[in-house]
C-alpha cells in the first residue's frame, strides 16, 4: 500500500510541476484573474457619478419644486435638472429632441416622448405631492406634532414564520460566483488531462510510465497533480477578486465567508476529481489531439447540464427537485456549492467520494485497455475488452 500510494504521489509531483512550469499555464493563469479583476472594476470605473435626468416644466417652476425634485432625485441615487418652457408646445420639442426627459404641466401631468419611465415618474410625483402637502399644511397652520401624527402613523408590526438572513443575497452571490470559478476549472484542466494524455499516448512516454506503475496509480497521480495546480490558480484568481472588491470599496462579504469559501474548496476539489478521471479515461481512447474535442464533448455535457441545473436550484435550494440531484454525484458539487451557500446540510459527500474511488478503478480499466493503442479512435467497449487480456 505504502508502495502503491508512493507511486501516486510521484506521478501527481511530475504533473504538477510540468504543468506549472509551462508558459501556458502561467499566461492563462494572469490572463484569468486579469479577467475577472476587470469584471469586477470596470463596472464601477465606468459608472461615474449619478446620471442628471432633465425634467421640464411649463412656466417657472417654484424654489419648493426644485428643493422637492433634489430630494426625491437623491432617493434614487440620481440627480434632477429643471428646465422651464412659455408653454406646453415649446416644451413638447424640447421632449422630441431630446432635451428633456419628461415635462411636466399644470402640476398635474406628466407628457412622455414615448414610453413612461417609472423611476422618473415617481420622483416627479413625489416631488409634486410634498409641494402640495407643504402647501395644505401651511394654509391649515399645523403645528410640528400634528404634522408628524398626520405624515407618521402608527407602524403595522411584521413578523416572519422562517427566519431571515441579512447577508444571503450576498451569500447567494458569492456562491454563484464560485459556481461559475467551478465550472471553468473542471472544464479547462480536464481539457488539459485530455490533452496531457494524448500527448504522453503519441510520443509514447505512457509505455514508460506503466513500466513502473499500474494504470490506476498513474490515472491517480495525474488526476491529484492536475487537482492542486488547478487549486492553487481557484485560490489566485479568488485572492485577486477579493483584493479588487475591496479596492473599489464594492465588497459585501458576509459572516459567513470563510465558511463558505471552505464549502467551495471541498466542493472544487471532489467536482474535479469526479470529472478528472473521467476526462482522463476518454483521453485515452484517442491516440491524435484531433480528436480530443470528441472524446472529451459527452463529459463537458455532462458537466454543463449540472451547471444549469445547478441555477434552477438556487429557485428552492431545499425542495425535492435540489434534495434529488444532492445525490446524483455528477451535480452533486455544483448542487451542494449553491445550498452550502443558503445554510442547507451538506450531504453527498462520501457519495461523490466513494463515486471517484469508483470511476479510478473503472477508468483505470478503461485507461489500461487503451492507453497502449494507437492508430484509430478506440472504442469504448474495444478498451474495456482488451483490459481484460
Amino acid at each position: 500500500m505504502r508502495g502503491s500510494a508512493a507511486k501516486v504521489l510521484l506521478v501527481a509531483r511530475r504533473e504538477l510541476v510540468q504543468r506549472a512550469r509551462s508558459r501556458a499555464f502561467r499566461i492563462g493563469t494572469a490572463i484569468t484573474a486579469l479577467v475577472a479583476v476587470g469584471v469586477v472594476v470596470l463596472p464601477s470605473a465606468l459608472a461615474g457619478g449619478p446620471s442628471a435626468r432633465r425634467v421640464g416644466v411649463v412656466g417657472e417652476p417654484s424654489a419648493q419644486l426644485r428643493t422637492a425634485l433634489t430630494a426625491a432625485a437623491s432617493a434614487f441615487d440620481t440627480k434632477v435638472a429643471t428646465e422651464a418652457y412659455a408653454d406646453v408646445r415649446a416644451g413638447q420639442r424640447a421632449l422630441r429632441s431630446g432635451d428633456a426627459d419628461v415635462l411636466l404641466v399644470g402640476g398635474d401631468e406628466l407628457v412622455w416622448k414615448q414610453e413612461a419611465d417609472p423611476e422618473l415618474s415617481a420622483i416627479v410625483a413625489g416631488a409634486v405631492q410634498a409641494v402640495e402637502r407643504q402647501r395644505v399644511i401651511d394654509e391649515l397652520g399645523l403645528s410640528p406634532g400634528q404634522v408628524t401624527a398626520l405624515l407618521q402613523p402608527h407602524a403595522l408590526r411584521s413578523r416572519s414564520l422562517e427566519p431571515v438572513s441579512e447577508d444571503e443575497a450576498a451569500r447567494v452571490g458569492l456562491a454563484t460566483f464560485a459556481l461559475v470559478i467551478l465550472f471553468a476549472s473542471i472544464s479547462i484542466f480536464g481539457g488539459f488531462l485530455v490533452t496531457g494524455v494524448i500527448e504522453e499516448k503519441a510520443n509514447r512516454v505512457v509505455e514508460i510510465l506503466l513500466s513502473r506503475a499500474r494504470p490506476e496509480e498513474l490515472l491517480a497521480g495525474k488526476v491529484i497533480g492536475m487537482g492542486l495546480l488547478g487549486l492553487g490558480q481557484l485560490l489566485v484568481v479568488g485572492a485577486c477578486v477579493l483584493a479588487a472588491l475591496f479596492a473599489v470599496g464594492t465588497a459585501h462579504l458576509p459572516d459567513t465567508t470563510p465558511g463558505m469559501v471552505g464549502w467551495v474548496v471541498l466542493w472544487f476539489v471532489l467536482g474535479y476529481a469526479f470529472y478528472s478521471v473521467v476526462y482522463a479515461a476518454s483521453g485515452s481512447l484517442a491516440s491524435r489531439q484531433e480528436d480530443a474535442q470528441s472524446v472529451s464533448v459527452p463529459v463537458t455535457m455532462l458537466s454543463l447540464t449540472a451547471y444549469f441545473v445547478s441555477f434552477a436550484v438556487l429557485e428552492n435550494p431545499d425542495g425535492l427537485f435540489a434534495r434529488v440531484c444532492s445525490f446524483l454525484p455528477p451535480m452533486t458539487p455544483f448542487v451542494m456549492t449553491i445550498r452550502a451557500a443558503v445554510g442547507k446540510v451538506a450531504v453527498g459527500i462520501a457519495l461523490v467520494g466513494l463515486a471517484t474511488y469508483g470511476l479510478i478503478k473503472l477508468g483505470g480499466r478503461i485507461y489500461a485497455g487503451a492507453i497502449l493503442r494507437v492508430g484509430p479512435r478506440v472504442r469504448l467497449r474495444d478498451a474495456w475488452e482488451s483490459a481484460e487480456r
